[in-house]
Parts: structure tokens; sequence; C-alpha cells
């Protein structure tokens, strides 16, 4: 009962809940931003249907995304590293500072980036390069993360020109049909990212928490159910309450968006990021989203506004140095708290 109300416990709980929150504001501009950049419907609209969708797969990740939970438990580390509640707690607050502030500037950013940034960042200066399951680290995520986005400009591409040679201008019939579809595809892929994200968001708070209080890990017994239902309520209030900046980005500054084309973009990236969450394949759906909405520009001539596309370009670049910059500052300044916290009743 003590450990249930352990300042630790509630530090581990609140920074899940904060990257769980800035989560859901950066990312479900992804799934429905076509709905509003073809006219489909309104943003408030947009929003609250991905919302919905996003926290039903958040909730489904806790039947059948095991292996997304293993990649972002312990993978990624060596027996070197011992992890902490000040290493878990470094990890989480970094990758959310970063997903914060690029919600604010609007800029739509990889979560699992973000993440994997931080973990390296923590790691890196708590225990050193070896501490680091660098093989791991390329061949289940990092050869994902590059390949993904890859796939989904080649497929939109794809999709895109053969819906033009089947379905013809002329037949306008077609749009009521053809809305009706995106609506599915848009809560199919916000199913799939919440699906594909929740696990990883999980995984490290479930972590922190066992940290906090050894006692609640107890084999059959561990929070994580109660966790996927906390989490997943964080991420619709972040995104129901600050995720339309980065959907305006996503909706009408890369590209305007014809009918059927957010439709097949949408249809795309749904069955990648949901086939990477079963798999345990931590692809970005950021980066799948925004390149199948590049690849429905690239079939026309000049339709891509390449500033906006080059400054996403940039902010992905940027994201895991500096989630993993941020990790490692919280990291430091934990240590630099560690007295004061061990009198509060934390343990570092």
């Amino acid at each position: 009962m003590n450990e249930l109300a352990s300042p630790g416990l509630l530090l581990a709980l609140l920074a899940g809940v904060a990257i769980a929150w800035n989560n859901g504001a950066n990312d479900v501009s992804k799934g429905v931003a076509t709905l509003v950049g073809t006219g489909v419907t309104n943003l408030k609209r947009a929003t609250t249907w991905g919302t919905a969708w996003t926290a039903a797969g958040a909730l489904a990740g806790a039947l059948v995304a095991r292996a997304m939970l293993d990649t972002f438990g312990s993978a990624l580390l060596t027996d070197l590293a011992a992890p902490a509640l000040s290493s878990a707690m470094s990890t989480m607050l970094g990758a959310a500072a970063w997903l914060a502030l690029a919600t604010r500037l609007g800029l739509p950013v990889s979560t699992t980036h973000a993440l994997v940034g931080a973990i390296m960042g923590t790691a890196l200066v708590a225990w050193g390069p070896r501490s680091l399951q660098w093989n791991t680290l390329v061949y289940k995520v990092a050869m994902p993360l590059a390949f993904s986005p890859l796939v989904a400009l080649a497929l939109t591409i794809a999709v895109v020109k053969g819906w033009t040679r089947l379905v013809p201008a002329r037949a306008n019939r077609s749009v009521s049909t053809v809305n009706r579809l995106h609506w599915l595809t848009a809560g199919f892929t916000s199913f799939a990212r919440g699906l594909n994200d929740a696990p990883k968001l999980v995984a490290l708070t479930v972590t922190a928490t066992v940290l906090a209080a050894p006692g609640l890990a107890v084999p059959g017994q561990a929070p994580a159910a109660a966790i996927f239902a906390l989490l997943a309520l964080s991420m619709a209030m972040g995104g129901l309450f600050a995720g339309r900046r980065v959907t305006r980005v996503m909706a009408s500054d890369i590209t305007t968006l014809k009918h059927g084309e957010g439709f097949a973009a949408n249809l795309v990236s749904s069955i990648l990021v949901g086939a990477g969450a079963v798999l345990g394949l931590p692809m970005s759906t950021t980066h799948v989203a925004s390149c199948a909405v590049i690849g429905t520009g690239a079939t026309r001539s000049g339709a891509l506004q390449m500033k906006t596309v080059g400054t996403i370009a940039a902010a992905w670049i940027v994201t895991l140095p500096a989630a993993a910059g941020m990790a490692a500052a919280f990291w430091y300044a934990a240590k630099l708290a560690g007295p004061a916290a061990a009198v509060a009743g934390i343990t570092p």
C-alpha cells in the first residue's frame, strides 16, 4: 500500500501521461488530416474521429502487440545497463519534451524516433555505448523506420495512379462512395497508429513504475493493463485538446488533396502501420502517413509545397539527436537532484 502511494510511482505515471498526451497531440493528425484536406469534414469532427479510433487501437494493443512491448521494454539495452527510476524518467521526459516542442511549432514528427533517441541519449550518458543493443537498433528499429516511408511513398503513387485509371475524373457520382471509404481508412489508420504507439509508451511506463515500486513486479500481475487504459485516455485527451495545429499542416500545407487521394494515402498507411504493430516492427506513423500524402502530390506536377516538405524532413532528421540531448539533460538534472529526491522518498 505504501508503494502505491509513493512519490516515485506518481512521478512515473505522470511521465507516462505526459508522453502519451504529447503523442496524441502530434500524431492524431496522421490518420485524419486527409479528411480535412479533401473537404470531407471539418477539423473538429476529423480530430474527434481520429481520437476515438486511436484510443480503440491503443486499448487493442494490450491484446496483440506483445512484440512491441518486448522491443521497447529491455531488448534495446545490454546487461551493462542498470535501469533506475531516474533513467526511465529521463527517457520519457526527453521524448515528451521534444514532442511538445514540435507540436507547438506545428511539425509532424515521429514518436518512435523520439523514443529511440531518448533511450540512446539516456543510455550513453548513464552507462556508455556498450549498454545499447546496436544490432537490435539497426535491424528491428532503424531499418523499419528507414524503409517504411519509401514503401509508403511508392505504394501511394501506384494506388493513386491506378485509381485515376480505374475511376475517370468525370465519374463524379463516385465521390460520395469515396468519402464513405475515406472515413473508414482514416479510422483504420488511426486505429493502427494507436496499436503501434501505445505498446512503446506502455513498455517504458511499466518499467518506470516497477522501478519506483518493485512490489508491483509480481509475475502475472504487472500493471500493464491499467497503464494501457491510462495512456490510451491520455493519448485521446492530447489529440482532442492539442491536436489541431499539426493537423492543419498535414491537411493543407504539403499538397492540395483531391477526392480519392486521401483515401489512397490512408489505405496504404493503415496497412503498413497495422502490419508493423502486429509484427513488432516500430514503424513511424508520421513518416508513413506523411510520405503517403507526399506521394499523392508527387503524381501531379508542381502540386507539392517543397518548402513545407523540406521543413518536415529537417524536423525528422533533428528528432533523434534532439530527443537524445533532452533525455541526457533530464538524466543529469536527476543526478544533481538525487539527494533532494531521496529526502522526498524518491529513489533515483
